[in-house]
């Protein structure tokens, strides 16, 4: 089975609670053999409580989260969430990241999307080979240092795996391609495998349904049109594939603590920043 790069950004995922709900938010897109990787890097506001709450959605990715604390050091991988959630950071702290595309996030060696759905693993056990990176990281002296550092030591993180996936990057450039738009019944038209034998595999490689991924693709590429475009909320909608506004907002319920209307004012008061 062949399968056509396309004309469509492969997804990288939008995490806007990391740059509304921290300070001195950076960010730079590299894209390697046609895939992006996002480095990013932000500040947690030091509070009363040890613990920082920040927001984050559903985006089908992997992010490698680096503390920069000199004093204590520390890396989690963070599988994709399923629903709009908080998570747990220290306060006070430099955070640097690295947002693999989903597809640099299912050919980690060594590592299954599935096992880190809903989780922040230690770097350590996760990606064993790599396990001095939480000092190296938090050695470096500022953003552009830590890119460099990671791009040196982590090659095979971003030159993606020999290991074949091709019914899988099928269906994962599909439903990229189409917003979330092809039906399980096409993908497997287009395979020729069965609907059930098709489903399984997917889940095998990605640890939920081509359907919730799609739902998940759709809803970035919807956010991606709310928070970096000044079009109407039901223009960007109808665009991505929505069906009507309520079909609209259910997943928006489902995955982002904010609404369209918020995002968009939030959205709008940032780059008036």
């Amino acid at each position: 089975m062949t399968v056509s790069a396309g004309l469509y950004q492969p997804l990288s995922g939008i995490q806007y609670g990391f740059e509304w709900g921290t300070d001195h938010y950076r960010e730079r897109s590299i894209s390697y053999l046609g895939q992006p990787v996002v480095y990013y890097q932000f500040a947690t506001a030091r509070t009363e409580n040890e613990a920082k709450e920040i927001q984050v959605v559903p985006d089908g990715c992997v992010d490698l989260l680096f503390c920069c604390d000199g004093r204590s050091p520390e890396a989690l991988v963070c599988g994709t969430v399923l629903r709009g959630r908080s998570i747990s950071l220290r306060s006070g702290t430099v955070y640097f990241g690295v947002r693999l595309s989903a597809r640099l996030s299912i050919v980690l060696p060594g590592l299954s999307l599935k096992d880190v759905i809903e989780e922040q693993a230690p770097f350590e056990d996760s990606l064993s080979s790599y396990a001095d990176m939480s000092e190296r990281i938090a050695e470096c002296a500022g953003f552009a240092e830590r890119i460099a550092c990671f791009e040196r030591r982590c090659p095979g993180l971003l030159n993606g795996s020999d290991r074949s996936i091709a019914l899988a990057d099928y269906c994962m450039s599909e439903l990229q391609r189409t917003d979330g738009g092809v039906s399980i019944r096409e993908l497997a038209e287009g395979t020729g495998y069965s609907e059930r034998y098709l489903r399984k595999k997917f889940e095998q490689s990605f640890g939920f349904s081509p359907k919730l991924y799609g739902r998940i693709v759709r809803f970035q590429r919807t956010l991606e049109g709310i928070v970096r475009s000044r079009a109407p909320l039901a223009e960007v909608a109808i665009e991505r594939g929505y069906f009507d506004q309520a079909h609209f907002l259910k997943d928006f319920k489902e995955f982002s603590p904010l609404t369209p209307q918020q995002l968009r004012a939030r959205a709008g008061s940032a780059g008036d920043g």
